[in-house]
């Protein structure tokens, strides 16, 4: 498929906002995974996982609150020890950052470095993290590509995710700003409608290509790498 002739000219905007985990990256570790556990357990005085919570299209902030719900344990248990959770996760990655295992996603640097010759600006919003999130683009070797992120810090839910990243795409290029989200979720692509945004949605990650063109995305493709084959 030509992009351009299906109505979105891509790579014409000022600024890209990209999801991080299945978009840019694959983790083959669990050091995220186990800091979460970790937590979760610290807060719940028994051993308590991720399991039954959605992870892929939510947040850091959101996948503690959900796990702790579907745990039973009360919001006024945990909810003012938030920061501290969080500080606590962060720790815990960086204390195991050597066993990350990160590996770029077909064509994604090749675009970045693209998009970057072309002079637009480059962001994340995503669900991580902030001090995680760096960690993990470092170790895929592409944290010096990204100019600013929208990060779950302080932050439940995507939408409000990508708005803290719309503001700071409009602080690097101007209130007429052009911009993208590129993301691999349905939670992506919702989260970008909400905030009025343009989104490719790229099937890299758990979603199939059916599943993401079934929340109506303005251009849903395979891998980045068909991008780069029309740019």
């Amino acid at each position: 498929m030509n992009q351009k002739r299906a109505g979105l000219a891509w790579d014409e905007f000022d600024t890209y906002l990209f999801d991080i985990d299945g978009t840019l990256i694959h983790c083959a570790d669990a050091v995220h995974y186990f800091a979460f556990c970790e937590v979760l357990t610290a807060v719940a005085e028994r051993p308590l996982n991720l399991d039954g919570v959605t992870a892929h299209g939510n947040t850091d902030t959101g996948i503690v609150r959900d796990a702790l719900r579907r745990a039973g344990i009360p919001d006024a248990v945990w909810r003012s020890r938030l920061p501290e959770i969080c500080e606590r996760m962060c720790i815990q990655v960086e204390r195991n950052e050597g066993s990350l295992r990160v590996e770029c996603l077909p064509g994604v640097k090749e675009l970045l470095r693209s998009l970057r010759g072309r002079g637009a600006h480059l962001g994340v919003a995503t669900g991580n993290l902030e001090r995680i999130g760096k960690r993990k683009l470092a170790a895929a070797g592409i944290l010096d590509l990204i100019d600013f992120g929208g990060w779950s810090d302080s932050l439940e839910y995507r939408a409000d995710v990508f708005a803290r990243a719309k503001r700071l795409a409009v602080d690097a290029a101007g209130p007429s700003a052009r911009i993208l989200v590129v993301g691999d979720t349905p939670a992506d692509v919702q989260a970008a409608k909400a905030n009025q945004l343009p989104v490719i949605a790229v099937a890299s990650g758990v979603y199939s290509l059916e599943q993401l063109r079934s929340e109506d995305a303005d251009l849903c493709i395979q891998s980045l790498e068909e991008l780069l084959a029309v740019s």
